[in-house]
């Protein structure tokens, strides 16, 4: 058989982001998360620290008992574990011993280690190719990891998801991710490990498209609150978009790769959390109806969405697809979003999205019951300022979260790289991901939100931590907690975190 998969840079990075996330996730468990145990304790202390000031006024109301609690808390969540005890599961290929080796040289049980194909022949290959003399082997699987993920309650704490194309495609592999964080098969704190190829730049069509989709992406993320629609509907950028385009086409590689990263950790912290509560019960918690159809979206909706790049970037393209011929790449992004919001037979991504916004931003269709609770937030004094000035949003957004269970990537903690395999240029991401279940689950439930907060222990610690996530997620997405940070970004200890730049592996 000859070897497809085994060239010195594939190997290079093959071990490189295999080793990196063991030790994340045993040696380094302790900083695993997108909060570390420190945190609230560390403002406590900065505040105090700050001479006859009313932050110091309010951060000595805190009874420190509160901080013990929650790094107790904190700490339980993370837990401890050995890399014997952690469980992985990756696509085998023809050649599954490659990723195996790497993964029990780290300490990884081979029980503990599945890989899966679903492809007759090629799953016939890899049977071939492993020595089933002796326990040292994978559990090999004769299905696809997507649909594992949907009929399996099994976790693991390391995915690794090894594709073979460029990030939309037919071959399904971002569709494959979020189909395993919508049936939380990624533990947490867990890590994905996906690859996914270039896009083949000698078909001019797939190039200008790529292009055209992430010129659009990267000008509403960079221009939140700009007007896309005139008075007929029809889309109109401004001249910003045009220069953005043209970084985009003389840096494609990078643009790319960016992007890629992008719809990764979109998938998990916003499409897939947003489209399972609006699909859930708990909709009615906070709203009367369910979302309604897309033929109810209007051109006017386009241009007062603010402070939400993936709702604004839908909702255009929504009506990019009605009235403009001028964009390249409108039904690759409809299967771009079909990906990241994976197979639903409910509500799809935008009408999902456009619920929450009219809930969170408009106050459209308030569930009754909501009323006391949504006074107690609307009062300037319920809650001390620090930074930006707490409001409904807060509790919106704090109450989605902790039922929705998003997994939120921890951006410092990411390694990527990029490397020629086969002479085709690779991408490859690692995310390490957390549910925040330290935040979320501080809080009680959704009527008993308002006493909690009134206590300042309890309110103060979970502001605390929440400044902590905020930090991680706001130099690149602003659908939650987009003003809930309690200290500059600049700060000392308290810097707003970056998603470091891609290697390239030569």
């Amino acid at each position: 058989m000859d070897v497809t998969y085994r060239q010195e840079t594939k190997n290079t990075v093959r071990h490189a982001v295999i080793r990196r996330a063991v030790e994340m996730l045993t040696a380094e468990r302790s900083q695993a998360c997108c909060v570390r145990h420190s945190y609230v304790r560390d403002l406590y202390d900065y505040f105090n620290d700050l001479a006859e000031s009313h932050e110091q006024e309010e951060a000595r109301k805190i009874d420190v008992s509160y901080i013990q609690e929650w790094e107790s808390m904190h700490a339980n969540n993370l837990g401890v574990k050995r890399p014997e005890e952690l469980s992985v599961c990756y696509l085998s290929g023809p050649e599954p011993e490659n990723d195996f080796a790497e993964f029990v040289s780290m300490g990884i049980k081979p029980q503990n280690i599945w890989a899966f194909e679903c492809e007759r022949n090629t799953y016939l290959q890899a049977l071939t190719s492993i020595d089933s003399t002796n326990f040292m082997q994978p559990k090999l699987i004769k299905t696809s990891i997507e649909r594992f993920f949907e009929a399996s309650p099994k976790t693991f704490d390391i995915v690794y998801i090894d594709a073979c194309a460029s990030l939309i495609s037919d071959q399904h592999a971002l569709r494959c991710i979020a189909s395993m964080f919508k049936h939380h098969r990624l533990s947490s704190p867990g890590i994905l490990i996906s690859n996914f190829a270039y896009l083949d730049e000698t078909v001019g069509v797939e190039k200008q498209q790529y292009i055209d989709i992430i010129s659009r992406y990267n000008f509403i993320r960079d221009n939140r609150n700009a007007c896309l629609l005139d008075h007929q509907g029809t889309v109109v950028f401004n001249d910003g978009y045009e220069a953005g385009k043209k970084r985009v086409e003389e840096n494609l590689e990078e643009a790319y790769g960016d992007f890629v990263s992008a719809m990764i950790c979109n998938t998990a912290s916003i499409s897939i959390p947003t489209v399972r509560f609006c699909n859930s019960n708990y909709l009615r918690s906070l709203s009367n109806t369910q979302p309604v159809p897309i033929s109810s979206l209007q051109f006017q909706d386009v241009n007062t969405i603010k402070d939400n790049t993936l709702y604004k970037y839908l909702a255009m393209n929504c009506f990019l697809k009605q009235t403009s011929s001028r964009f390249e790449g409108i039904s690759k992004v409809d299967k771009l979003i079909s990906e990241i919001s994976a197979p639903t037979s409910g509500y799809d991504l935008l009408s999902s999205s456009k619920k929450l916004y009219e809930i969170k931003s408009k106050g459209v269709d308030i569930s009754p019951a909501l009323k006391d609770t949504l006074v107690f937030f609307d009062k300037e004094q319920s809650m001390y300022q620090f930074l930006d000035k707490p409001n409904r949003l807060l509790f919106y957004d704090a109450v989605i979260s902790q039922l929705s269970h998003p997994m939120h990537y921890v951006s410092d903690k990411a390694l990527r790289l990029t490397y020629v395999a086969k002479q085709k240029r690779m991408f490859t991401d690692l995310m390490l991901f957390d549910e925040c279940r330290y935040l979320y689950d501080w809080l009680p439930a959704i009527h008993q939100i308002p006493n909690a907060f009134s206590n300042p222990s309890w309110q103060y610690t979970f502001r605390f931590a929440l400044d902590g996530l905020i930090k991680q997620r706001m130099n690149y997405n602003n659908e939650f907690f987009f003003q809930g940070s309690v200290v500059q970004k600049t700060v000392n200890g308290f810097e707003a975190k970056k998603i470091p730049t891609r290697i390239k592996i030569n």
